[in-house]
């Protein structure tokens, strides 16, 4: 508002310069200003202050450029690129389920027995432990293990002392039977981050395909200031010729004073309709600048893009079109994915109500005797072999917590799949929307053109009647204005088409491939 004020205050300073000569608006405005506004006077010194100073040329670009910086620099694309490598980032912790896992131990421990002052009993103990172990898909675990215990004790009746060396090497795989058990449940945290992921990629198309849609309307409003002051200056050339022609004729005698002012007060309204549509291009610039990205600052302000506003006759399909746009929409397949969550988390959640029941397996040698290598030799010799295992059950009753967790989540999905009713409702109300906004600028083209040639056919009837005495300056003029009125509904009939073909190119996901915008 302030910016918009002080740009409406510069206008005025400019409010009774000519309206004639270069036809970029904003080069214009700056050129009005460094005039001071005057006729026929001295060139104002030019202040800090002056909107050539700080406006800057108006710079020439198209809606591809545009859409380009805006992909490259917007900044929810690039948030949503982040959100895409977290995703990436979440899913590789997953992977540490496939770590093998090494712990290694070393214990020791001395015990003395004393009587009378004399030691009568000694013993000390050392053991050494490594273990391997991984997960394994099914939800079971395999270990690897080897230990060597060595003992050395003094007896109490012979005082000599003697040790002795224990070793051992075993392979243990633990299976969940029930709880627990299964592939999918091994990668049910892999999956979850993949679905995160593929949620931020399309959050990351509709992001662009918003951002695309915010920077084709910006454009349109944009064309359509440039046009508007295309429009209302050929009404005032055409106003000021008619003022060169009165005046000449009434030098000549042919023609009343009185129907001077009638042409000067047309010429002051369109001067002062002209201030407020150079600001009107002014104020779409900067809202072009702020959706693609482009800096906005003094000389980063004006924009010129002078497009084709011809629009193209296409045959519309309102069911087909709406189901393109169920299929394409970003939104409906978050839904769908944040359902898969659901309904992977329902799964986990459950798999707790059953009763554990775990089955474990040891196998491996042992070594035994008074030497580090005789133990060590017996190991090899596989003289001992042990073999243990253990079937363990285990069930807690009633489970409230587990059930009203698996409740909660299946609430959650019913409320996705609500949500997604919402959302297809909405999608087919605004593709009607666009289709009838589209279909009715069409026929608004048709309507503002018969509009604009009765207008012209108009203005030369009441020329002829005022040559022949029949008709004032007033009643020319008026035509001259139904003419700019109607070519102003025309041009805003054929930016309405274009933002509706946006909506509908948006909706059914064409809008990025229209304009050659790619998604890496």
């Amino acid at each position: 508002m302030r910016l918009a004020r002080g740009l409406a205050f510069a206008l005025l300073v400019v409010a009774s310069a000519s309206t004639r000569g270069n036809a970029d608006p904003l080069w214009r405005l700056m050129e009005l200003a460094q005039d001071g506004g005057g006729g026929g006077g001295s060139p104002a010194t030019t202040r800090p202050s002056d909107l050539s100073g700080w406006a800057g040329p108006a710079r020439l670009t198209s809606l591809p450029d545009l859409l380009q910086h805006a992909v490259r620099n917007a900044p929810a694309l690039q948030t949503a690129r982040i959100d895409i490598s977290i995703a990436e980032a979440q899913i590789a912790q997953t992977y540490a389920r496939d770590n093998w896992q090494l712990r290694g131990e070393v214990l020791g421990s001395s015990r003395s027995t004393f009587f009378g002052g004399f030691t009568i009993d000694r013993s000390t103990v050392v053991t050494g432990n490594l273990d391997i172990a991984r997960m394994l898909p099914t939800g079971g675990t395999v270990t690897f293990h080897a230990g060597t215990q060595y003992q050395r004790a003094t007896s109490p009746l012979s005082g000599e002392p003697a040790t002795n060396w224990f070793d051992e090497v075993s392979v243990s795989f633990s299976q969940p039977l029930l709880r627990g058990r299964g592939r999918w449940l091994y990668e049910s945290n892999e999956r979850r981050a993949e679905i995160s992921r593929d949620v931020s990629v399309l959050q990351r198309r509709l992001v662009a395909i918003q951002a695309i849609q915010t920077v084709v309307s910006a454009y349109w409003d944009l064309v359509l200031a440039e046009r508007q002051i295309a429009i209302t200056q050929a009404s005032l050339d055409l106003a000021n010729k008619r003022l060169e022609l009165t005046t000449l004729g009434n030098q000549g005698g042919k023609i009343p004073r009185s129907e001077i002012p009638a042409v000067q007060q047309i010429i002051a309204t369109r001067e002062e309709e002209m201030l407020g549509a150079e600001l009107g291009v002014l104020e779409r610039s900067i809202a072009v600048r702020r959706a693609t990205g482009l800096p906005i600052g003094a000389g980063e302000l004006g924009l010129r893009v002078g497009a084709d506003l011809e629009t193209r006759d296409i045959t519309l399909d309102l069911g087909q079109l709406t189901e393109r746009a169920w299929a394409a929409s970003p939104e409906l397949a978050q839904l769908a994915k944040r359902g898969s969550v659901a309904l992977l988390d329902i799964q986990v959640t459950e798999n707790g109500l059953l009763p554990q029941l775990d089955a474990a397996l040891t196998l491996g040698p042992m070594g035994q005797d008074d030497k580090f290598t005789g133990a060590l030799e017996n190991l090899v010799k596989l003289k001992s072999i042990a073999v243990g295992g253990s079937l363990t059950y285990q069930r807690s009753f009633g489970q409230e917590d587990v059930r009203g967790r698996a409740r909660e989540i299946r609430e959650q999905r019913r409320r996705l799949e609500v949500s997604a009713v919402d959302v297809r409702a909405q999608i087919a109300q605004t593709m009607a929307r666009a289709v009838a906004q589209l279909e009715l600028a069409k026929r608004r083209l048709a309507l503002s053109q018969r509009a604009i040639d009765l207008a012209k056919e108009n203005i030369q009837i009441e020329t002829d009647r005022f040559n022949l005495g029949k008709a004032t300056n007033f009643d020319v003029l008026n035509r001259s204005e139904e003419l700019r009125q109607a070519e102003l509904r025309k041009a805003q009939a054929m930016i309405d088409w274009h933002k509706a073909e946006a909506v509908i190119d948006a909706l059914t996901g064409d809008i990025l491939p229209r304009y050659g915008i790619t998604l890496d």
